[in-house]
């Protein structure tokens, strides 16, 4: 209070005598302790006590409080802070020289000290406060009276300089967005003067001398980060891409691995993509709808080819109506329209590519826009008017099409794929009955041909995969023998107990056990499948197989089986389970005693020839111990087993296939999952496979890579053979190889075609291939290449492709029950799904590695599979279905923790390098595509990076949006962080300034 008292009198004397700012200055220094700041001892305050109180504001103590702000003996906080704080608004002179202050001192506001950053948000926003006030008083008292005096008009004129100053301040106006986070009171009186003020306006028709105020009033009562400047990075000044490599690399991929998985999966992925991308829904559906009929023109094996078609037909629809949905405002009632507008309107582009539509046509041997519309028109995604206006239009092209043809094409599958639909209801229903021969009949008729792997596709896309394992699970179950059961009967039973045993193993094999089957199953299947079944990746050990068997049932068998051309076991009262789980048993005894020479081959043979002709499913469980034991020996000790799986893929004579009903279907089955497995143990050396290549994993990934950059898009052929290679060689080498090509790349359409399709491969694994990236390729990339092919654009690039990843991850659905062993994710929302384990890893001839979810209304009627769900059950009412998560998972949070810490040493020196322009980038580049959903990954951010960037990179660079974007302003570490890096910002900014002066 010492020093309060000696200003005070300071200030007395200094007016009594008229003091020069000079003299002012040299002797409030005097009275100051060295190195200690006014503010301490509110010399702002006393000095603006002593200019306002009288009628009019005193000009000379007024210079003196300028002359302090300039020696920095006051922060401009707090002079700020003392101006807001003038309550008598009705003294109109001396508001005016308070305003005529401001506007003198608005410009060159900033923070010099650390103490002083604390008070500038409240302090500015006490000020837009305080203008609001004196604004409305003005315009309140026209609206009473009519009129307002000259004076009053000057004032409001300098009140408009100063908010036009204001809001045309980029540092201000970002100070003023860090404030309103924290002073919550002061600015929700700020909104409520606003609505006083716009009211007051309305009624009165008062003419503001300044006609962008208004717009100005509301700016500063509603910031945003909108209102900051920030460098879009991600807009380039080239007009948008008119075809997008994204959408169908990414559904392939996705189709591929997850093709069980339900709609709002596949909405979310889609909702990704189109937020990176600014996709309208128009602009999305054409998208969607060109790379079904992309992929489908490029596939030809049966398998992808049915389950693309069936994804096209059966799932795409719901895509687009969710995705419909999920854009309107929630609590709006829908349109009552029978169509969807912007699906037409895609369409109508659709239509124009002529090229694709020619060749889907030939390909399918029909009008395939009239195919597909005939079946949306049931789900009002597109009226019978759109139908005729869009098959008409290719009336014409179709026609010449099939003359040209003659009839000579095979047709496609896809013309099937729609009436597998109901063989499949068909096939659940006649499941759920207890009619035995009905049941045989039904079953054995499911693999002929390419039925199955129809059936199997329909059931897959539309989520009723589970359903149909677990009838048949079921079926394998009530076919066990009854005792005391003879004659046709038994007979019946036993086929149907192999048949239903072949077409579970079939479908473990293509999907996976953790897939299709329960974790804690108790049925005979489920239990062999667990503890006898060689799956790729899921090895048994061939000791506790045989730890399973009975020795007593092993001698029963072996002394029935040697018998000569012995056609049906015996004792009949050994059931087909006992048998299944005893056969191991015996071929280990058989090859004992092979290897020491006490059976000859003749009697081998002989052995596993009455094996395979009682039941098929019988070779599939004696193939399966002897690829677990080939396992375990030597290379040398391979040959006999071998022989043994090539003694059950001996054809059978036609006698031996008459005796039995439906044997040629079944036995088919029975050598295609051999096969299989023997492939997964032993491939042979000629055998092309996918996994098992002689040519180096670099040479077969640019192959692939040239075919797939040459085509533009991503062939399921080709998403099969880098799956495959990324199971060889590792996520992170296959993201190192992609990254590679990404960056040969020299022109700026050829590059974002090339990220675009790398990105979508790096779904194959997205978090591994995600944390592969941080840690592992943009570093040492950086580094090695730096003045090489990493400056622009190739940076501005990889920084986008390592943005994408890492916002696909965030926005990838986190489940605590399904975490992958080995693939990235396993993002289901079935409920029975939700109990199961690691994820296999897809079977090298399969399909897809996926969850099994229902999401689909079954319009045919599903017997017991609780299916009946409205087309929102599994989607969220938000207008997103993802949920980004308030906490990383560990792997990826130390992947961006790692990189993060690489930026810190980027930035390190003083000299702009391309290695800091990245940072900026990325940097820029996470705000600008993640927005609110990146917080996660904000705060991780070390605390000295941004301010070791605005030291190396130019100011106009880094505008104020980008920092205000930063940091959780709703904590006081977010605001003073920001705080402290806009005036580190703005005082460089000064500085720049005043070298041009």
């Amino acid at each position: 209070m010492k020093e309060n008292n000696k200003i005070l009198q300071l200030i007395y004397v200094a007016w009594r005598e008229r003091w020069s700012d000079s003299q002012w200055g040299i002797n409030i220094k005097k009275v100051l302790p060295r190195g200690v700041s006014g503010d301490v001892y509110n010399l702002a305050d006393c000095l603006m006590q002593q200019a306002v109180i009288g009628s009019t504001a005193n000009p000379l103590v007024l210079n003196y409080l300028k002359h302090s702000l300039c020696a920095h003996l006051v922060s401009h906080a707090a002079v700020l802070r003392c101006i807001a704080k003038y309550d008598k608004l009705e003294r109109v002179y001396s508001v005016t020289a308070l305003l005529e202050f401001l506007i003198g001192i608005i410009d060159g506001v900033t923070c010099r000290i650390k103490s002083e950053e604390t008070l500038l948000p409240s302090a500015v926003v006490q000020l837009v406060l305080w203008l609001l006030q004196i604004f409305g008083r003005t315009v309140q008292h026209y609206e009473l009276y009519g009129e307002i005096s000259a004076e009053q008009s000057y004032m409001l004129d300098q009140t408009c300089v100063v908010i036009d100053r204001l809001s045309q301040h980029q540092f201000l106006l970002s100070i003023l967005f860090v404030g309103c986070h924290e002073e919550f009171d002061c600015y929700a009186r700020i909104r409520d003067k606003y609505a006083s003020i716009k009211g007051s306006l309305t009624n009165s028709n008062f003419t503001l001398n300044s006609p962008g105020v208004e717009q100005q009033l509301h700016q500063l009562a509603y910031i945003d980060t909108k209102h900051l400047d920030m460098q879009n990075l991600n807009s380039p000044q080239q007009p948008a891409e008119k075809i997008s490599y994204c959408v169908q690399p990414l559904l392939a991929v996705e189709v591929l691995l997850n093709p069980c998985k339900d709609t709002s999966y596949y909405v979310a992925e889609l909702q990704m993509l189109q937020r990176l991308k600014g996709y309208t829904n128009t602009r999305l559906f054409y998208e969607i709808i060109r790379a079904g009929f992309l992929t489908l023109s490029n596939v030809a094996d049966t398998s992808p080819d049915t389950m693309w078609g069936a994804f096209m037909f059966f799932k795409m629809p719901h895509i687009i109506k969710q995705l419909h949905v999920l854009q309107r405002i929630p609590g709006e009632q829908p349109p009552p329209v029978e169509y969807i507008p912007e699906l037409v309107e895609a369409l109508e582009l659709l239509i124009e590519d002529n090229l694709l539509l020619d060749f889907m046509d030939t390909k399918c041997s029909c009008n395939m826009i009239e195919f597909l519309l005939n079946d949306w028109t049931k789900q009002q995604l597109v009226n019978d008017v759109h139908v005729k206006k869009f098959a008409s239009q290719r009336e014409a092209a179709s026609l010449l099409l099939k003359k040209c043809d003659n009839g000579q094409q095979t047709p496609s599958n896809i013309n099937f794929i729609k009436r597998a639909e109901v063989p499949l209801s068909g096939v659940i229903k006649t499941l759920c009955t207890n009619k035995v021969q009905d049941m045989v009949n039904v079953l054995c008729q499911v693999p002929v041909g390419n039925s199955f792997e129809l059936i199997l596709s329909v059931a897959t896309v539309e989520g009723r995969l589970k359903t149909f394992v677990t009838r048949l699970i079921q079926c394998n179950e009530n076919s066990k023998p009854q005792p005391g059961e003879l004659g046709k009967l038994s007979v019946i039973r036993s086929t149907l107990f192999d048949v239903s045993f072949l077409m579970l193993t079939s479908i473990v094999q293509t999907y996976g056990s953790d897939i299709v089957l329960s974790e804690r199953g108790d049925s005979f299947f489920e239990k062999w499948v667990r503890e006898c079944m060689v799956e790729r990746n899921k090895l048994k050990n061939p000791r506790q197989i045989l730890a399973l068997c009975d020795d007593a049932i092993v001698d029963e068998l072996l002394l029935n089986l040697s018998k000569p051309e012995t056609s049906q076991l015996k004792p009949s009262n050994l059931s087909w389970q006992d048998i299944c789980l005893n056969l191991p048993g015996v071929l280990h005894h058989v090859l004992i005693a092979w290897e020491q020479e006490t059976l000859s081959s003749a009697d081998v043979k002989n052995i596993l020839d009455n094996i395979k002709r009682r039941l098929f499913s019988f070779s599939v469980c004696a193939t399966s111990f002897l690829c677990a034991y080939m396992y375990s020996v030597r290379e040398t000790e391979l040959l006999k087993p071998l022989n043994m799986i090539q003694q059950f893929l001996a054809p059978l004579t036609s006698e031996e296939l008459s005796s039995q009903e439906n044997a040629k279907e079944r036995l088919a089955l029975s050598y295609q999952i051999i096969r299989k497995m023997q492939h997964d143990v032993h491939p042979a050396p000629t055998t092309k496979s996918r996994l098992i290549s002689h040519t180096p994993l670099i040479d077969q990934f640019r192959e692939v890579w040239r075919s797939v950059s040459d085509a533009g898009h991503l062939p399921v052929r080709a998403a099969q053979t880098l799956e495959s290679l990324m199971l060889a060689g590792g996520a992170a080498w296959l993201a190192t190889q992609l990254v590679e090509q990404l960056l040969t790349y020299k022109y700026t359409q050829d590059m974002a075609k090339a990220m675009d399709i790398v990105f979508a491969v790096m779904h194959l694994d997205i978090e591994r291939s995600t944390e592969a990236l941080l840690q592992f390729v943009v570093a040492p990339l950086m580094i090695r290449r730096q003045g090489d092919d990493i400056n622009e654009p190739q940076s501005l690039v990889l920084a986008r492709l390592c943005v994408s990843c890492i916002i696909s991850c965030l926005e990838t659905r986190s489940s605590s029950a399904c975490v992958a062993s080995f693939k990235k994710r396993s993002r289901s929302h079935d409920e029975e799904d939700m109990t199961a384990n690691t994820p296999k890893v897809r079977k090298v001839m399969g399909d897809g590695n996926s969850d099994n979810s229902n999401d689909f209304a079954d319009a045919s009627g599903l017997v017991g599979s609780g299916t009946g769900k409205t087309l929102l059950s599994s989607t969220a009412t938000s207008s997103d279905v993802r949920a980004t998560p308030q906490n990383l998972k560990e792997s990826l949070q130390s992947s961006i923790q790692h990189i993060f810490g690489v930026f810190v040493q980027f930035v390190s020196g003083d000299e702009l390098s391309p290695k800091a322009i990245f940072v900026y980038q990325f940097i820029s580049l996470l705000i600008e595509c993640g927005g609110e959903r990146v917080a996660p990954v904000l705060r991780l951010l070390p605390s000295n990076l941004v301010q070791q960037l605005l030291k190396v990179m130019a100011t106009e660079d880094i505008g104020v949006g980008l920092i205000s974007r930063l940091y959780d302003l709703r904590s006081t570490a977010g605001r003073q962080s920001a705080v402290t890096d806009l005036c580190l910002w703005r005082n460089m900014h000064l500085s720049r300034d005043s070298i041009h002066l």
